[in-house]
């Protein structure tokens, strides 16, 4: 039963989601055109129409065929909505245009428990929308934020489950092979499936990669011909096959896509990563990429949960640094604290953490830091800001403080906050722990449309990390509203600690 609503005299939710702050400098997830034109993609059938009450002809009207051994995309999901906290009516009572446009406009989160719950609300086994017709469009609005979020594991996961047979799913799924390697099966796969029917600059670029070069050379041929491919396209194809047959370095594409992106690192004129979308990130991670570009390439992604911790440490831990400045300096910090975790040896913690912890805050990795070592150092007893550092990696991390520590953190993580709230940020919190939900949102949950009413939380916590106070006490309360009162706390830990490192 929702509680009474407060109205109150602030800005409302539609300006307090557009207010300036971290999240606004990222772009939303739809705004990434970053997918390969791979697969002709025939047009989508026309919308059944209402019938009249009296037919004015005796043709049949449109049978709409679905082959029933494959699974209805909408329906697919990797978990259980109750293992993650969640209803399993999530979606039900929303409308899918609604939902799709939410999830376009979603910007890439910052808080670890924002971006957990986001990538949660996209992955579970959930009642699609009501008017979802049992059709994809709403699992590729969601497959589409997992890959643009950097979520390849979720992503490839999802598209096992539906199958690469329709020719939208294996687009995606034809991208993020090549992006992480694996073109080779790619190829071999658009090849073994009929429903596929390849674009030229796919099929080209396959005919190639399978050691068909003269066939690959027609087709580039026929296809301009035939006035199918542009300009820069046969540019980039005829350098593709033959490198020598132009000369000076091409011009970069405005919006490359993947397949662009394999094309231009073939010819020699490879792009750089840092400066295209996220999802680009992960091509840097293969093996034949040097380390200093890995181990750019694994800290953007683990900014945004993409990566796993553990995935960034090993990077580090490839080999010792030969040279001071950054990323370098990072990385021997973090070798540094793994050392003196590994031998117990409080006294070269202690002088250790402080660096590890400046670096990691000014790399916005502290989060990453936190679920390698927060566990750990809290098991050593330090003192001064070594000890008090270590007490806000293991609240960051999720775990228990068992120090008498007086900071803001360690008052959310005890639940123990003041009346007599001093700090603005401390003072929001609990607002948000407290107060009713925001009278903009009450209506969706009153309706049951509770993944609509976990949009806009994250949207308005991600706003509250950029000071937006408002923002935040209603982002916090519409999460104790739908259940998440602990999502919640991690959330206020969060930005609490975060806070305190700047």
């Amino acid at each position: 039963m929702i509680k009474q609503v407060r109205s109150r005299a602030r800005c409302g939710f539609l300006a307090l989601v557009c207010c300036a702050g971290p999240v606004a400098a990222q772009q939303p997830l739809a705004a990434l055109d970053w997918l390969s034109d791979t697969v002709s993609v025939p047009p989508p059938a026309p919308p059944i129409a209402e019938q009249p009450a009296v037919t004015d002809s005796a043709r049949p009207g449109r049978i709409v065929v679905r082959p029933l051994d494959r699974p209805i995309p909408d329906l697919i999901g990797l978990t259980d909505p109750a293992d993650r906290g969640l209803h399993g009516d999530l979606w039900a009572e929303s409308e899918a245009s609604t939902l799709i446009r939410q999830v376009q406009e979603m910007r890439p989160p910052s808080l670890p428990s924002m971006q957990k719950l986001l990538h949660d609300v996209l992955t579970v086994r959930a009642t699609p929308p009501r008017d979802s017709a049992m059709g994809q469009a709403f699992y590729l609005a969601r497959l589409d934020a997992l890959l643009a979020l950097g979520r390849f594991g979720s992503a490839r996961e999802m598209m096992t489950l539906a199958g690469y047979q329709d020719p939208e799913i294996f687009r995606r799924w034809f991208d993020l092979t090549i992006l992480t390697g694996s073109e080779t099966q790619a190829c071999q796969r658009m090849r073994d499936l009929p429903e596929i029917t390849p674009t030229y600059p796919a099929r080209i670029f396959c005919l190639a990669r399978s050691g068909d070069w003269h066939a690959a050379a027609v087709t580039l041929e026929t296809a301009r011909a035939l006035g199918v491919v542009t300009l820069a396209e046969t540019e980039r194809l005829t350098r593709f096959l033959d490198a020598h047959s132009q000369p000076g370095l091409l011009p970069p594409p405005a919006t490359p896509s993947p397949l662009d992106f394999l094309l231009y690192e073939a010819i020699g004129e490879p792009l750089r990563t840092p400066s295209l979308p996220l999802p680009f990130a992960h091509a840097d991670l293969r093996p034949i990429t040097g380390w200093m570009a890995r181990i750019e390439a694994a800290e953007r992604l683990a900014r945004y949960g993409a990566v796993a911790p553990g995935d960034l440490w090993s990077i580090y831990d490839e080999r010792k640094p030969a040279a001071s400045g950054l990323p370098w300096d990072r990385v021997a910090a973090a070798r540094e604290v793994a050392r003196a975790l590994r031998a117990n040896d409080a006294d070269a913690l202690s002088d250790a953490l402080p660096r590890a912890w400046d670096l990691m805050s000014e790399a916005h990795l502290l989060p990453a830091l936190a679920k390698m070592v927060g566990a750990k150092v809290a098991e050593l007893k330090m003192e001064g800001r070594a000890g008090r550092i270590a007490t806000r990696l293991a609240l960051l991390a999720g775990h228990s403080a068992d120090s008498p520590d007086p900071s803001l953190a360690a008052l959310v993580e005890r639940r123990d906050l003041p009346e007599d709230q001093r700090d603005p940020r401390l003072a929001a919190i609990a607002a948000g722990l407290a107060e009713d939900i925001p009278q903009s949102v009450s209506a969706l949950i009153e309706q049951n449309r509770t993944g609509e009413a976990l949009l806009h939380a994250v949207r308005l916590v991600e706003a509250g990390a950029g000071n937006n106070l408002d923002a935040l006490t209603d982002g916090l309360s519409i999460l104790s509203a739908t259940g998440l009162r602990d999502t919640a706390f991690r959330a206020a830990i969060e930005l609490v600690v975060m806070d305190a490192a700047q």
